[in-house]
């Protein structure tokens, strides 16, 4: 089987990452609009609105939370026997969202010194 590679792109930074993490899925992007909306709220109330079960949305909210776009009010560790609240970090959104239009817009093959070596 052949390895996926990844070009030498130093445009492609952390949040050009974290914004394709958290928005290139759908249904991450509907949990986004409902806490948008409703936030600050618990785990259930996001698993009763959206169109994805229980397992599903906590593994969005793990991705969510990874990137920032989240915020929980319980730090990840201490949750027993407490129900967090989760709500959107609207600054976080932003910087994410301009990082990958940047990327999109301005996109510059930047290669490394090392990079173009293999190309003599």
């Amino acid at each position: 089987m052949p390895k996926i590679t990844h070009p030498v792109d130093l445009a492609w930074t952390s949040d050009v990452e974290a914004s394709i993490e958290a928005f290139g899925n759908r249904g991450r992007n509907e949990i986004i609009r409902f806490l948008e909306q409703h936030g600050p709220v618990p785990r259930g109330d996001i698993v009763d609105a959206v169109s994805a079960g229980e397992a599903s949305v906590a593994q969005h909210l793990l991705a969510l939370e990874k990137t920032g776009v989240i915020i929980v009010d319980i730090v990840q560790g201490r949750r027993h026997g407490r129900s967090p609240r989760y709500s959107v970090d609207d600054d976080r959104i932003t910087v994410l969202l301009e990082a990958h239009q940047d990327y999109l817009r301005n996109r510059r093959q930047l290669l490394s010194p090392d990079a173009g070596e293999h190309l003599r």
